[in-house]
């Protein structure tokens, strides 16, 4: 049988168009074409146009056969309801939906709670995909289904009720208010209306609100780049697809961004399958456009003719990249220029002013700073939030503007230089005054906010300091110097550090032609020097420090002095020259002690402290520590409290007393990771991991030695890497386990770095020698000789993960 023969009701509804079903419905009242057209407000010539669509698709010869066939289907109901062919009416999706899972589920349940949601976000984010999915997912929970209307096309409020109308396949057949008919048709449907696009149509928004009252049954789901300001809508933010935040992890294709610049590569690609550096610079590009989809689409269109290392090249240069000249995509969706465009336009000409001097901020910024750099009022900011322009974040109270969205602005206000160079001004000056506030905060009791304030502005304070660098104007950089060296120094940021002091200290030195800016280059150097300890680079962080002592010593700054000195000492530390650790220190005393500074006299009986420890003269290491801790404590220094219990700690286990030395650094691990202080926690794991080993907890000592492990390939010092490798041998020697901690040692013995010295200890391959000789004897030589074989074999890194994947007392 064919079609002619079984005439299917859905088949015949859905080919109807909605102004068929209109006249059809006319039709079964026994109207003439002249009445119908009055009706409908139509020329005849068209009535009869449709009369004569309507007898073809129904297969039938005359107008009372095609009524006849209309009422065997049930589209001639009272109430229309058959209208609905099926329980979802929205647009096929042409590519796979990929991901936001944790998005679709907050969707749900948002809709659970309230019968008005709109998702928000800038173009190209993604809210329509998000609510087709939405609406096919939840078909089944409402007993009318799902109906999806885009009013993207829609040019005028006045057409809304229309748009509706064909979207629920009601047709407006009679001459009552349009509205008035939809809204009673509505009344009793229990369904989910989704309307997508809304921002260019807010001035019609309430017929959400009439629809929402009238029909208490169904639900809308709203997308609009602003919200539609009714009092019964709950807004939900959408932001960028999932991607990696730092360098490119084994689990990268499990990301929905890089999920889906995969899939779209296959469109142009087929077979399309990233090496491990595709798959480092994919997550560079779903940085960059903080997985934005349609900009993540946009790119991955590009690999027909250009690979992955080139397409990350071009977006560097800018937005031209992100477009597409792909004949079936919308055409406000053909370029992120285009979907920006049209955003654009939605603000006022003062809003826009205002967001293109907001472009000079990076990663976001307070209402203060907004404030005093662009001047933007707080109605203004709330305005630039509700049309998508800035995004709000309620815990923090930050406003963020999307990377894409900046550079969009950023090339417009680059058009006027010189409100340009006005804005970067502002923004640096700014942040002039905030880093001088925070230098004396980091000090004391408010550490732990001013530590946080910093971190959330990093990103322009950076710009800022640049800034003021390529100015070469010293006397602001002195707001930024030494805050800058204490954050990175809390926070383990050693080769960003170095290589943020080596920007000034490269500077031409003909530059510096007076006291303050030869001062500050020289204290430049030293921070450049200070982070190369910490690097594996000491005789050349040596070589800085002592190059900054020499010029600070004529020159009268003290505390850039005694900075200058405890890189040197640190960096003679690292090397294992004590003498010269021990000289720096007392250098750092003798200029502290005459001065008026309680965190820097403080910060100077560490170094003193860690002096003492060095020749092995323990009750005055311990003395100094206790004052160190006392004057630490009474100024609210929470940092620098963790410090001497380390030196007390190494007392503690120099005496033997294994469980007061547990106790210090326990407590010096809490308070460490209280303010995240990085060097705390790294050693005092170390310590913890040694003597937990010491007492026979074996479990414990694993844990707290993984711990550090962790931490210490995170920053890739590979002296304290090689330490560590040395430090599970002799845990699992004490495990029963001597084949392993055999290939360990021959590992560590093969490692230049394994020549380097730790405190107390000697060198590090020396320990190993020794530890490695009593495994010889305790083994058989056979197992003994293939242990060694094996571990003179084996790669550093792959030791390090399979180490940091196992489980203690594995």
């Amino acid at each position: 049988m064919n079609n002619h023969d079984i005439p299917g009701k859905e088949l015949y509804a859905d080919e109807l168009t909605w102004r068929e079903q209109e006249v059809l419905i006319l039709l079964g009242e026994h109207l003439t074409n002249r009445e119908i057209a009055e009706r409908l407000h139509l020329a005849q010539s068209t009535v009869k146009d449709y009369v004569g669509k309507i007898l073809s698709k129904l297969y039938v010869k005359n107008r009372r056969q095609a009524v006849e066939r209309a009422k065997a289907l049930g589209l001639l109901d009272g109430d229309q309801s058959t209208l609905f062919s099926s329980t979802i009416s929205m647009p096929a999706e042409a590519t796979p939906f990929v991901g936001r899972l944790n998005e679709l589920e907050e969707i749900k349940q948002q809709l659970s709670r309230t019968r008005l949601l709109t998702l928000i976000g800038p173009g190209g984010i993604g809210k329509t995909r998000l609510a087709l999915r939405t609406a096919a997912l939840m078909a089944d929970d409402f007993k009318d289904g799902s109906r999806f209307a885009s009013l993207a096309p829609i040019r005028s409020v006045e057409d809304l009720v229309q748009a509706i109308a064909e979207t629920i396949k009601f047709p407006l057949a009679t001459h009552e208010d349009p509205q008035y008919q939809l809204l009673r048709y509505l009344q009793k449907k229990q369904l989910l209306l989704v309307m997508d696009n809304f921002e260019h149509l807010l001035a019609g928004a309430a017929i959400v609100s009439e629809i929402l009252q009238a029909a208490p049954e169904v639900k809308i789901l709203a997308t609009s780049r602003e919200r539609l300001n009714l009092q019964s809508e709950t807004i939900l933010n959408v932001g960028g697809m999932a991607f990696p935040v730092k360098e490119v992890s084994k689990d990268a294709q499990n990301y929905d961004s890089i999920a889906l610049f995969i899939q779209s590569a296959g469109k142009v690609r087929p077979g399309f399958d990233p090496s491990p550096n595709d798959l480092a610079q994919i997550t560079n590009i779903c940085q960059t456009v903080q997985g934005m989809p349609l900009a993540i689409e946009l790119a991955a269109a590009w690999l027909h003719i250009l690979n992955v290392d080139e397409i990350t090249g071009e977006l560097e240069k800018g937005l031209d990249i992100l477009a597409s000249e792909v004949r079936d995509a919308p055409q406000r969706h053909r370029s992120i220029e285009t979907v920006f465009d049209h955003s654009w336009s939605m603000l006022q000409p003062a809003e826009r002013e205002i967001f293109k001097r907001l472009s000079v901020f990076r990663g976001g910024f307070t209402r203060a700073a907004a404030q005093q750099v662009a001047g933007a009022s707080l109605e203004q900011l709330a305005s630039l939030v509700n049309k998508s322009f800035l995004g709000h974040d309620p815990d923090s109270g930050r406003l963020e503007v999307h990377e894409l969205l900046r550079q969009y602005a950023q090339d417009r206000l680059g058009k006027t230089p010189q409100d340009s160079l006005s804005a970067q001004e502002q923004h640096a000056a700014y942040f002039a005054v905030f880093m001088g506030e925070k230098w004396d905060h980091l000090k004391g009791e408010r550490q732990m906010q001013a530590l946080a304030e910093i971190e959330a502005d990093i990103e322009n304070v950076r710009v800022a300091w640049r800034y003021y660098l390529d100015q070469s104007n010293y006397l602001q950089l002195w707001n930024f110097i030494k805050g800058l060296w204490q954050v990175y120094w809390i926070r383990g940021w050693y080769h960003a550090g170095m290589e943020l002091f080596a920007q000034t200290a490269r500077s031409p030195q003909g530059k510096y032609i007076d006291e303050e800016s030869t001062t500050l280059r020289a204290l430049a150097i030293a921070f450049q020097g200070f982070f190369m300890a910490w690097l594996d680079l000491a005789e050349q962080g040596y070589e800085h420090a002592e190059e900054s002592v020499s010029v600070l010593r004529n020159l009268n700054h003290p505390e850039a002095l005694v900075l200058a000195y405890d890189s040197l000492g640190v960096n003679a530390y690292m090397l294992g020259w004590y003498t010269e650790e021990i000289r720096a220190a007392n250098e750092m005393l003798k200029i502290a002690a005459e001065l008026e500074d309680e965190w820097l006299l403080a910060f100077t009986l560490f170094a003193v402290s860690m002096g003492a420890l060095l020749k092995k003269d323990y009750t005055e290491a311990k003395r100094l520590a206790e004052s160190n801790l006392k004057l630490s404590e009474e100024i609210g220094d929470v940092i620098g409290s963790t410090m001497p219990l380390i030196v007390l700690g190494h007392v503690a286990m120099a005496h033997g007393d294994y469980q007061q030395a547990r106790g210090f650094f326990l407590r010096c691990l809490k308070s460490s990771e209280q303010v995240g202080f990085f060097y705390s926690i790294q050693t005092a794991s170390k310590y913890l991991g040694k003597v937990n080993l010491s007492i026979g907890d074996t479990d414990e000592a694993e844990t707290y030695l993984l711990q550090c492990l962790s931490l210490t390939k995170e920053v890739g010092f590979v002296r304290d890497i090689i330490n560590l490798l040395y430090e599970f041998a002799r845990l699992r020697a004490a495990q029963g386990r001597s084949e392993q901690a055999v290939e360990l040692l021959a590992l560590v013995l093969q490692h230049p770095a394994s020549y380097l010295s730790r405190m107390h200890e000697g060198r590090i391959r020396d320990s190993a020698k020794i530890l490695l000789t009593k495994l010889e004897a305790d083994l058989p030589a056979e197992t003994y000789t293939a242990a060694l074989a094996c571990g003179q074999v084996l790669e550093l890194d792959e030791v390090v993960d399979d180490l940091l994947g196992s489980k203690p007392g594995y």
